[in-house]
Protein backbone atom coordinates (compact mmCIF):
# COMPACT_ATOMS: atom_id res chain seq x y z
CA UNK A 1 0.00 0.00 0.00
CA UNK A 2 2.26 2.69 1.33
CA UNK A 3 5.50 3.10 -0.49
CA UNK A 4 7.88 0.22 0.58
CA UNK A 5 11.29 1.53 0.19
CA UNK A 6 14.20 1.14 2.11
CA UNK A 7 15.12 5.04 1.54
CA UNK A 8 11.91 5.91 2.65
CA UNK A 9 12.96 4.58 6.25
CA UNK A 10 16.55 6.20 5.66
CA UNK A 11 14.86 9.49 5.33
CA UNK A 12 13.37 9.47 8.62
CA UNK A 13 16.80 8.56 10.22
CA UNK A 14 18.35 11.17 9.04
CA UNK A 15 15.72 13.18 9.83
CA UNK A 16 15.43 12.92 13.06
CA UNK A 17 19.47 13.10 13.38
CA UNK A 18 19.83 16.52 11.40
CA UNK A 19 17.02 17.96 13.55
CA UNK A 20 18.87 17.02 16.65
CA UNK A 21 22.37 18.00 15.59
CA UNK A 22 20.45 21.57 14.53
CA UNK A 23 19.16 21.59 18.56
CA UNK A 24 22.53 20.40 19.80
CA UNK A 25 24.49 22.73 18.12
CA UNK A 26 22.32 26.13 17.94
CA UNK A 27 21.64 26.19 14.62
CA UNK A 28 19.10 28.84 13.98
CA UNK A 29 17.31 28.68 17.46
CA UNK A 30 13.46 29.67 17.19
CA UNK A 31 12.48 32.78 16.10
CA UNK A 32 16.24 33.95 14.43
CA UNK A 33 16.58 35.27 11.01
CA UNK A 34 19.51 35.39 8.73
CA UNK A 35 18.60 38.93 8.02
CA UNK A 36 16.36 41.16 9.57
CA UNK A 37 12.71 41.17 7.23
CA UNK A 38 13.05 44.32 5.30
CA UNK A 39 10.64 42.25 2.65
CA UNK A 40 7.98 43.47 0.23
CA UNK A 41 5.41 41.60 2.32
CA UNK A 42 5.66 44.01 5.23
CA UNK A 43 3.78 46.63 3.47
CA UNK A 44 1.42 44.73 2.03
CA UNK A 45 -2.17 46.51 3.48
CA UNK A 46 -4.71 43.74 4.96
CA UNK A 47 -7.20 44.89 2.53
CA UNK A 48 -4.67 43.18 -0.17
CA UNK A 49 -3.66 40.06 1.74
CA UNK A 50 -5.43 36.51 1.62
CA UNK A 51 -5.45 33.61 3.60
CA UNK A 52 -4.03 30.21 2.69
CA UNK A 53 -6.61 27.97 4.53
CA UNK A 54 -5.66 24.39 3.54
CA UNK A 55 -3.33 22.66 1.08
CA UNK A 56 -3.52 23.05 -2.38
CA UNK A 57 -5.12 26.85 -1.01
CA UNK A 58 -8.92 25.77 -2.63
CA UNK A 59 -11.51 22.79 -1.76
CA UNK A 60 -10.33 21.34 -5.51
CA UNK A 61 -6.89 20.85 -4.47
CA UNK A 62 -5.92 23.38 -7.50
CA UNK A 63 -2.76 24.56 -6.35
CA UNK A 64 -3.42 27.74 -7.03
CA UNK A 65 -3.12 31.03 -5.45
CA UNK A 66 -5.02 33.29 -7.99
CA UNK A 67 -4.57 36.61 -5.92
CA UNK A 68 -1.01 37.19 -5.67
CA UNK A 69 0.49 40.71 -6.71
CA UNK A 70 3.54 41.16 -5.23
CA UNK A 71 5.67 37.44 -6.39
CA UNK A 72 6.41 37.43 -10.31
CA UNK A 73 7.91 35.86 -12.81
CA UNK A 74 10.22 39.45 -13.14
CA UNK A 75 10.92 39.92 -9.37
CA UNK A 76 10.95 36.40 -8.63
CA UNK A 77 14.78 36.21 -8.47
CA UNK A 78 14.94 38.41 -5.76
CA UNK A 79 13.62 35.97 -2.87
CA UNK A 80 15.69 36.15 -0.02
CA UNK A 81 15.66 33.99 3.08
CA UNK A 82 14.19 35.57 6.07
CA UNK A 83 13.85 33.39 8.79
CA UNK A 84 14.67 29.63 9.29
CA UNK A 85 13.25 28.40 12.54
CA UNK A 86 13.22 24.81 14.45
CA UNK A 87 9.86 23.24 14.96
CA UNK A 88 9.04 20.75 17.70
CA UNK A 89 9.14 18.02 15.12
CA UNK A 90 9.17 17.26 11.41
CA UNK A 91 6.27 19.00 9.51
CA UNK A 92 5.73 16.39 7.05
CA UNK A 93 3.63 18.54 4.50
CA UNK A 94 2.44 22.19 4.42
CA UNK A 95 1.28 24.89 6.88
CA UNK A 96 -1.69 27.21 6.66
CA UNK A 97 -1.63 30.81 7.02
CA UNK A 98 -3.97 33.61 8.11
CA UNK A 99 -3.75 37.23 8.52
CA UNK A 100 -4.66 40.06 10.53
CA UNK A 101 -5.50 37.84 13.76
CA UNK A 102 -5.77 40.31 16.57
CA UNK A 103 -4.30 39.53 19.55
CA UNK A 104 -4.24 40.80 23.37
CA UNK A 105 -3.22 43.88 23.22
CA UNK A 106 -5.13 45.05 19.93
CA UNK A 107 -1.79 43.75 18.12
CA UNK A 108 -2.65 42.04 14.60
CA UNK A 109 -0.42 39.26 13.50
CA UNK A 110 -0.55 36.42 10.70
CA UNK A 111 0.14 33.66 11.93
CA UNK A 112 1.55 30.40 10.22
CA UNK A 113 0.40 27.07 11.41
CA UNK A 114 2.20 23.33 10.92
CA UNK A 115 0.87 19.44 12.06
CA UNK A 116 4.04 18.09 12.85
CA UNK A 117 5.20 14.10 12.45
CA UNK A 118 4.79 13.88 15.83
CA UNK A 119 1.23 15.37 16.38
CA UNK A 120 2.34 18.80 17.53
CA UNK A 121 0.10 21.60 15.94
CA UNK A 122 1.89 24.76 16.00
CA UNK A 123 1.14 28.82 15.73
CA UNK A 124 4.05 30.26 14.48
CA UNK A 125 4.28 34.05 14.08
CA UNK A 126 4.97 35.14 10.34
CA UNK A 127 7.10 37.95 10.63
CA UNK A 128 9.39 36.60 12.61
CA UNK A 129 8.75 32.84 13.33
CA UNK A 130 8.52 32.59 16.87
CA UNK A 131 6.19 30.26 18.00
CA UNK A 132 3.30 31.14 19.70
CA UNK A 133 1.58 28.65 20.65
CA UNK A 134 1.66 24.82 20.34
CA UNK A 135 0.41 21.45 21.69
CA UNK A 136 0.35 18.19 21.22
CA UNK A 137 -2.49 15.53 22.17
CA UNK A 138 -0.69 12.25 22.92
CA UNK A 139 -1.22 8.79 20.80
CA UNK A 140 1.32 6.22 18.99
CA UNK A 141 2.77 6.85 15.88
CA UNK A 142 2.70 9.90 13.34
CA UNK A 143 1.04 11.69 11.37
CA UNK A 144 1.84 13.27 7.46
CA UNK A 145 -1.28 15.23 7.67
CA UNK A 146 -1.74 19.37 7.21
CA UNK A 147 -3.92 21.50 9.12
CA UNK A 148 -6.89 23.39 7.73
CA UNK A 149 -8.62 26.85 9.15
CA UNK A 150 -12.40 27.90 9.41
CA UNK A 151 -13.03 31.20 7.28
CA UNK A 152 -14.35 33.05 10.50
CA UNK A 153 -10.49 33.14 10.77
CA UNK A 154 -11.19 31.99 14.33
CA UNK A 155 -10.73 28.46 14.16
CA UNK A 156 -7.93 26.07 13.12
CA UNK A 157 -8.32 22.34 12.94
CA UNK A 158 -5.75 19.47 13.30
CA UNK A 159 -5.64 15.88 12.82
CA UNK A 160 -3.64 14.33 16.34
CA UNK A 161 -2.05 10.91 17.26
CA UNK A 162 -5.00 9.87 19.47
CA UNK A 163 -6.81 9.25 16.28
CA UNK A 164 -8.84 12.75 16.65
CA UNK A 165 -9.34 16.21 14.57
CA UNK A 166 -9.16 18.78 17.02
CA UNK A 167 -10.26 22.39 17.08
CA UNK A 168 -8.40 24.91 18.24
CA UNK A 169 -8.96 29.02 18.88
CA UNK A 170 -6.68 30.58 16.28
CA UNK A 171 -5.47 32.92 18.38
CA UNK A 172 -4.57 31.42 21.71
CA UNK A 173 -4.51 28.05 21.05
CA UNK A 174 -7.37 26.68 23.51
CA UNK A 175 -8.70 23.40 22.67
CA UNK A 176 -12.22 23.61 21.82
CA UNK A 177 -14.47 21.21 23.21
CA UNK A 178 -18.06 20.18 23.65
CA UNK A 179 -20.76 18.68 21.34
CA UNK A 180 -18.61 15.77 19.50
CA UNK A 181 -15.15 17.85 19.52
CA UNK A 182 -12.73 16.23 19.77
CA UNK A 183 -14.03 13.97 16.52
CA UNK A 184 -13.00 10.26 16.33
CA UNK A 185 -11.22 9.44 12.96
CA UNK A 186 -9.86 6.36 13.80
CA UNK A 187 -10.53 3.10 16.32
CA UNK A 188 -7.62 1.87 15.55
CA UNK A 189 -4.53 4.89 15.77
CA UNK A 190 -1.72 2.35 15.88
CA UNK A 191 -2.41 0.72 12.68
CA UNK A 192 -4.37 3.60 11.02
CA UNK A 193 -2.68 6.79 10.14
CA UNK A 194 -3.98 10.56 9.42
CA UNK A 195 -1.72 10.11 6.46
CA UNK A 196 -3.77 13.10 4.02
CA UNK A 197 -4.05 16.68 4.84
CA UNK A 198 -7.27 18.04 5.82
CA UNK A 199 -9.78 20.00 3.93
CA UNK A 200 -12.75 22.08 4.48
CA UNK A 201 -15.87 23.38 2.39
CA UNK A 202 -19.29 24.64 3.34
CA UNK A 203 -19.10 24.27 6.75
CA UNK A 204 -17.76 20.61 6.95
CA UNK A 205 -14.50 19.30 7.63
CA UNK A 206 -13.20 16.09 5.83
CA UNK A 207 -10.22 13.61 6.97
CA UNK A 208 -9.52 10.44 4.86
CA UNK A 209 -7.40 7.43 6.43
CA UNK A 210 -4.33 4.86 5.67
CA UNK A 211 -1.85 2.72 6.81
CA UNK A 212 1.50 2.97 8.13
CA UNK A 213 4.41 1.81 6.46
CA UNK A 214 4.64 -1.82 6.37
CA UNK A 215 1.05 -1.93 5.49
CA UNK A 216 0.84 -3.91 9.40
CA UNK A 217 -3.30 -4.59 9.52
CA UNK A 218 -5.91 -3.98 10.56
CA UNK A 219 -7.15 -0.89 8.75
CA UNK A 220 -8.80 0.27 6.07
CA UNK A 221 -9.20 3.32 4.08
CA UNK A 222 -12.44 6.11 4.94
CA UNK A 223 -13.35 8.95 4.58
CA UNK A 224 -14.67 11.43 7.30
CA UNK A 225 -17.11 13.98 6.71
CA UNK A 226 -17.48 16.36 9.58
CA UNK A 227 -19.99 19.14 10.63
CA UNK A 228 -17.72 21.80 11.58
CA UNK A 229 -20.24 23.94 14.48
CA UNK A 230 -21.45 20.34 16.44
CA UNK A 231 -18.73 17.71 15.49
CA UNK A 232 -21.35 15.24 13.87
CA UNK A 233 -20.07 12.99 11.67
CA UNK A 234 -20.54 10.46 8.69
CA UNK A 235 -18.46 8.02 7.03
CA UNK A 236 -17.60 6.21 4.40
CA UNK A 237 -15.75 3.12 4.50
CA UNK A 238 -13.78 2.00 1.08
CA UNK A 239 -13.66 -1.95 2.43
CA UNK A 240 -17.52 -3.29 4.06
CA UNK A 241 -19.12 0.13 2.44
CA UNK A 242 -22.04 -0.92 3.97
CA UNK A 243 -21.10 -0.54 7.02
CA UNK A 244 -21.70 2.93 7.87
CA UNK A 245 -19.54 4.01 10.89
CA UNK A 246 -16.07 4.00 11.90
CA UNK A 247 -14.78 0.04 11.30
CA UNK A 248 -13.50 -1.58 15.12
CA UNK A 249 -10.64 -4.26 14.88
CA UNK A 250 -11.80 -7.06 13.18
CA UNK A 251 -15.04 -6.20 11.71
CA UNK A 252 -14.34 -6.13 8.38
CA UNK A 253 -12.78 -8.92 7.23
CA UNK A 254 -11.03 -6.96 4.22
CA UNK A 255 -8.22 -4.80 4.93
CA UNK A 256 -5.89 -2.12 3.48
CA UNK A 257 -6.87 -0.25 0.62
CA UNK A 258 -5.44 3.45 2.53
CA UNK A 259 -6.20 6.67 1.28
CA UNK A 260 -3.60 8.36 1.43
CA UNK A 261 -2.89 10.57 -1.77
CA UNK A 262 -1.37 14.15 -0.50
CA UNK A 263 -5.20 15.79 -1.29
CA UNK A 264 -6.99 13.35 0.80
CA UNK A 265 -10.31 14.12 -0.17
CA UNK A 266 -11.29 16.64 -2.80
CA UNK A 267 -14.45 18.88 -3.01
CA UNK A 268 -16.16 19.62 -6.38
CA UNK A 269 -16.57 23.72 -6.76
CA UNK A 270 -19.40 23.04 -9.14
CA UNK A 271 -21.73 20.42 -7.29
CA UNK A 272 -20.33 20.08 -3.34
CA UNK A 273 -19.72 16.68 -3.76
CA UNK A 274 -16.63 14.78 -2.25
CA UNK A 275 -14.08 12.63 -4.30
CA UNK A 276 -11.65 10.54 -2.87
CA UNK A 277 -9.26 8.10 -4.25
CA UNK A 278 -8.25 3.94 -2.17
CA UNK A 279 -5.13 1.75 -2.85
CA UNK A 280 -4.48 -1.59 -3.11
CA UNK A 281 -7.13 -3.75 -1.28
CA UNK A 282 -10.12 -6.59 -2.65
CA UNK A 283 -12.30 -4.72 -5.06
CA UNK A 284 -15.47 -7.04 -5.51
CA UNK A 285 -18.45 -4.20 -6.33
CA UNK A 286 -18.51 -5.47 -9.78
CA UNK A 287 -19.93 -8.36 -8.60
CA UNK A 288 -22.13 -7.35 -5.99
CA UNK A 289 -19.87 -6.76 -2.92
CA UNK A 290 -18.80 -4.09 -0.92
CA UNK A 291 -14.91 -3.41 -1.75
CA UNK A 292 -13.47 -0.76 -3.70
CA UNK A 293 -9.99 -1.36 -3.61
CA UNK A 294 -7.94 1.12 -5.96
CA UNK A 295 -11.01 2.63 -6.94
CA UNK A 296 -12.37 6.56 -7.38
CA UNK A 297 -15.58 7.30 -5.22
CA UNK A 298 -17.80 10.10 -5.63
CA UNK A 299 -19.24 10.59 -2.36
CA UNK A 300 -22.38 13.19 -1.54
CA UNK A 301 -20.75 15.93 1.00
CA UNK A 302 -22.82 15.59 4.24
CA UNK A 303 -23.87 12.10 4.63
CA UNK A 304 -20.89 10.25 1.83
CA UNK A 305 -23.32 8.92 0.42
CA UNK A 306 -21.97 7.08 -2.27
CA UNK A 307 -23.14 8.35 -6.00
CA UNK A 308 -20.53 6.86 -8.13
CA UNK A 309 -16.90 5.09 -8.78
CA UNK A 310 -14.35 4.24 -11.27
CA UNK A 311 -11.74 1.02 -11.05
CA UNK A 312 -9.33 0.54 -14.04
CA UNK A 313 -9.52 -2.42 -15.46
CA UNK A 314 -5.73 -3.52 -14.66
CA UNK A 315 -7.24 -3.63 -10.95
CA UNK A 316 -5.88 -6.96 -10.13
CA UNK A 317 -2.48 -6.00 -11.51
CA UNK A 318 -2.20 -2.73 -9.35
CA UNK A 319 -2.89 -5.23 -6.17
CA UNK A 320 -0.58 -7.68 -7.46
CA UNK A 321 2.17 -5.29 -7.77
CA UNK A 322 1.40 -2.67 -5.32
CA UNK A 323 0.63 0.34 -7.50
CA UNK A 324 -1.79 2.00 -5.41
CA UNK A 325 -4.34 4.36 -7.25
CA UNK A 326 -4.58 6.30 -3.85
CA UNK A 327 -0.73 7.47 -4.35
CA UNK A 328 -2.53 10.64 -5.96
CA UNK A 329 -5.84 12.19 -4.89
CA UNK A 330 -8.09 13.35 -7.80
CA UNK A 331 -7.36 16.00 -9.73
CA UNK A 332 -11.01 18.02 -10.65
CA UNK A 333 -10.33 20.51 -13.66
CA UNK A 334 -12.25 23.66 -14.11
CA UNK A 335 -15.73 23.25 -16.84
CA UNK A 336 -14.17 22.80 -20.66
CA UNK A 337 -15.95 24.85 -22.96
CA UNK A 338 -17.43 23.46 -26.09
CA UNK A 339 -16.22 19.74 -24.62
CA UNK A 340 -18.88 16.43 -24.81
CA UNK A 341 -17.21 16.24 -21.29
CA UNK A 342 -17.05 19.41 -19.60
CA UNK A 343 -16.71 18.00 -16.22
CA UNK A 344 -12.90 16.28 -16.07
CA UNK A 345 -10.53 14.62 -13.35
CA UNK A 346 -7.02 13.34 -13.86
CA UNK A 347 -6.18 10.43 -11.48
CA UNK A 348 -2.10 9.80 -11.13
CA UNK A 349 -0.65 6.22 -9.46
CA UNK A 350 1.90 4.49 -8.47
CA UNK A 351 1.81 2.83 -12.26
CA UNK A 352 3.13 6.03 -14.10
CA UNK A 353 0.01 6.91 -15.93
CA UNK A 354 -2.63 9.60 -16.05
CA UNK A 355 -6.11 8.35 -16.47
CA UNK A 356 -8.42 11.23 -17.72
CA UNK A 357 -11.98 10.61 -16.16
CA UNK A 358 -15.80 12.05 -16.61
CA UNK A 359 -16.56 13.01 -13.21
CA UNK A 360 -20.10 13.04 -13.69
CA UNK A 361 -20.47 10.10 -15.16
CA UNK A 362 -17.02 7.95 -14.29
CA UNK A 363 -17.29 4.58 -15.14
CA UNK A 364 -19.72 5.74 -18.44
CA UNK A 365 -22.20 3.32 -16.97
CA UNK A 366 -23.74 6.05 -14.22
CA UNK A 367 -23.88 4.23 -11.33
CA UNK A 368 -21.09 2.63 -8.86
CA UNK A 369 -19.87 -0.83 -9.58
CA UNK A 370 -18.13 -0.95 -12.58
CA UNK A 371 -14.97 -1.13 -14.03
CA UNK A 372 -13.33 0.76 -17.10
CA UNK A 373 -14.78 3.86 -18.59
CA UNK A 374 -11.33 6.31 -18.87
CA UNK A 375 -11.50 8.72 -21.63
CA UNK A 376 -7.79 8.27 -22.17
CA UNK A 377 -5.07 6.82 -20.41
CA UNK A 378 -1.52 8.87 -20.90
CA UNK A 379 1.93 6.90 -20.13
CA UNK A 380 3.84 9.31 -18.14
CA UNK A 381 7.31 7.72 -18.80
CA UNK A 382 6.75 5.59 -15.86
CA UNK A 383 6.46 8.28 -13.53
CA UNK A 384 4.33 7.23 -10.03
CA UNK A 385 2.78 10.34 -8.85
CA UNK A 386 3.01 10.80 -5.37
CA UNK A 387 1.74 14.14 -5.33
CA UNK A 388 -0.98 17.00 -6.03
CA UNK A 389 -1.13 18.37 -9.52
CA UNK A 390 -1.82 22.01 -10.02
CA UNK A 391 -4.36 23.15 -12.28
CA UNK A 392 -3.23 26.31 -14.06
CA UNK A 393 -5.38 28.28 -16.61
CA UNK A 394 -3.88 30.48 -18.65
CA UNK A 395 -6.28 32.67 -20.48
CA UNK A 396 -8.06 30.05 -22.29
CA UNK A 397 -5.49 26.88 -22.08
CA UNK A 398 -5.91 24.80 -19.12
CA UNK A 399 -2.73 22.46 -18.28
CA UNK A 400 -2.33 20.03 -15.52
CA UNK A 401 1.13 20.04 -13.81
CA UNK A 402 2.22 16.97 -12.68
CA UNK A 403 5.13 15.82 -10.41
CA UNK A 404 5.87 13.01 -10.33
CA UNK A 405 9.14 10.10 -9.64
CA UNK A 406 11.09 10.66 -12.41
CA UNK A 407 10.74 14.73 -13.34
CA UNK A 408 7.94 17.12 -13.79
CA UNK A 409 5.23 16.99 -16.97
CA UNK A 410 2.64 19.63 -18.04
CA UNK A 411 -0.21 18.61 -20.17
CA UNK A 412 -2.54 20.74 -21.67
CA UNK A 413 -6.12 20.12 -22.73
CA UNK A 414 -7.21 20.04 -26.11
CA UNK A 415 -10.69 20.09 -27.43
CA UNK A 416 -11.49 18.57 -30.91
CA UNK A 417 -14.09 19.92 -33.43
CA UNK A 418 -16.22 16.94 -32.19
CA UNK A 419 -16.47 17.88 -28.65
CA UNK A 420 -13.70 15.41 -27.67
CA UNK A 421 -10.98 16.67 -25.20
CA UNK A 422 -7.21 15.14 -24.31
CA UNK A 423 -4.02 15.33 -22.65
CA UNK A 424 -1.86 16.55 -24.62
CA UNK A 425 2.17 16.21 -23.10
CA UNK A 426 3.19 20.31 -23.04
CA UNK A 427 6.96 20.06 -21.37
CA UNK A 428 8.30 17.91 -19.13
CA UNK A 429 11.96 18.31 -17.15
CA UNK A 430 13.99 16.21 -14.90
CA UNK A 431 13.33 17.88 -11.45
CA UNK A 432 11.92 15.61 -8.45
CA UNK A 433 9.48 17.58 -6.38
CA UNK A 434 7.17 17.34 -3.96
CA UNK A 435 3.63 18.63 -4.53
CA UNK A 436 4.11 22.27 -6.62
CA UNK A 437 2.32 25.65 -5.87
CA UNK A 438 1.23 28.43 -8.22
CA UNK A 439 1.45 31.94 -7.29
CA UNK A 440 1.85 35.37 -9.69
CA UNK A 441 2.68 33.12 -12.51
CA UNK A 442 5.39 31.59 -10.63
CA UNK A 443 5.52 27.73 -10.23
CA UNK A 444 7.18 26.58 -6.64
CA UNK A 445 8.50 23.36 -5.38
CA UNK A 446 10.59 21.75 -3.14
CA UNK A 447 13.30 19.71 -4.11
CA UNK A 448 15.98 17.13 -2.04
CA UNK A 449 18.03 20.28 -0.26
CA UNK A 450 16.17 23.23 -2.16
CA UNK A 451 12.81 25.05 -2.85
CA UNK A 452 12.77 26.25 -6.75
CA UNK A 453 11.13 28.20 -9.10
CA UNK A 454 9.99 27.77 -12.47
CA UNK A 455 7.79 29.36 -15.10
CA UNK A 456 4.73 27.16 -15.85
CA UNK A 457 4.65 27.89 -19.75
CA UNK A 458 7.74 25.87 -20.26
CA UNK A 459 9.51 24.71 -17.22
CA UNK A 460 12.32 26.91 -17.47
CA UNK A 461 13.97 27.91 -13.83
CA UNK A 462 13.58 31.27 -12.56
CA UNK A 463 15.62 30.85 -9.29
CA UNK A 464 17.00 28.30 -6.58
CA UNK A 465 17.40 28.65 -2.69
CA UNK A 466 20.82 27.60 -3.23
CA UNK A 467 21.95 30.11 -5.34
CA UNK A 468 24.00 33.12 -4.59
CA UNK A 469 21.91 36.09 -2.61
CA UNK A 470 19.07 33.64 -1.48
CA UNK A 471 20.65 33.97 2.43
CA UNK A 472 20.20 30.14 2.45
CA UNK A 473 18.79 27.11 1.80
CA UNK A 474 16.70 24.33 2.92
CA UNK A 475 17.16 20.45 4.11
CA UNK A 476 15.89 18.02 2.85
CA UNK A 477 11.92 16.95 1.83
CA UNK A 478 9.58 14.14 2.14
CA UNK A 479 6.29 15.22 1.68
CA UNK A 480 7.32 18.15 2.84
CA UNK A 481 5.72 21.23 0.18
CA UNK A 482 5.63 25.01 -0.06
CA UNK A 483 2.96 27.73 0.13
CA UNK A 484 3.27 31.23 -1.72
CA UNK A 485 0.96 33.77 -0.45
CA UNK A 486 1.28 37.67 0.76
CA UNK A 487 4.37 38.12 -0.79
CA UNK A 488 6.41 35.18 0.95
CA UNK A 489 7.22 31.70 0.38
CA UNK A 490 7.07 28.97 3.49
CA UNK A 491 8.41 25.93 3.43
CA UNK A 492 9.48 23.02 6.15
CA UNK A 493 11.82 20.10 5.20
CA UNK A 494 13.43 17.06 7.23
CA UNK A 495 15.78 18.78 9.37
CA UNK A 496 12.37 19.93 11.28
CA UNK A 497 12.83 23.54 10.58
CA UNK A 498 10.64 26.16 8.76
CA UNK A 499 11.77 28.48 6.45
CA UNK A 500 10.18 31.75 4.96
CA UNK A 501 11.54 33.69 1.82
CA UNK A 502 10.24 37.18 0.73
CA UNK A 503 11.03 39.80 -1.74
CA UNK A 504 13.86 42.69 -0.79
CA UNK A 505 12.41 46.02 -1.11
Amino acid sequence: MLVRMCSVLAVLVVAVALAACGREQGHESTGARTKPATDLASTLPASKKVNWMRFGFDPARSGVNPHERLINRKDVGRLHRLWRVNLPGVADSSPVLLHDLKFPGGRKRDVLYATTRNGHIVALDVASGKILWSHKPSGPQITTSSPVADVSKKLVFSYSLDGRVHRYDAVTGRDIRGGHWPVRITKMPETEKGSSALNIANGRLYMTTSGYLGDAPPYQGHVVSIDEKSGASSVFNSLCSNVRHLLSPGECSSQRSGIWGRGGAVVDPATGDVFATSGNGPYNANRGGHDYGDSIVRLSPAGLRLLDSYTPKSYRLLQQRDEDLSSASPTLLPKIPDSKTPYLLVQGGKDGKLRLINRRNMSSSGRPGHVGGALQIVNSAGCGTFTQPVIWKNRSQIQVIVAGTCGIAAYHLSTDSSGKTRLRLSWKIGDQTTTPVLAGGVLFAAEKGALIALNPKNGHHLWSSRQKGADGTIGDIHWESPIAVNGRVYISDEAGTMSAYGLRR
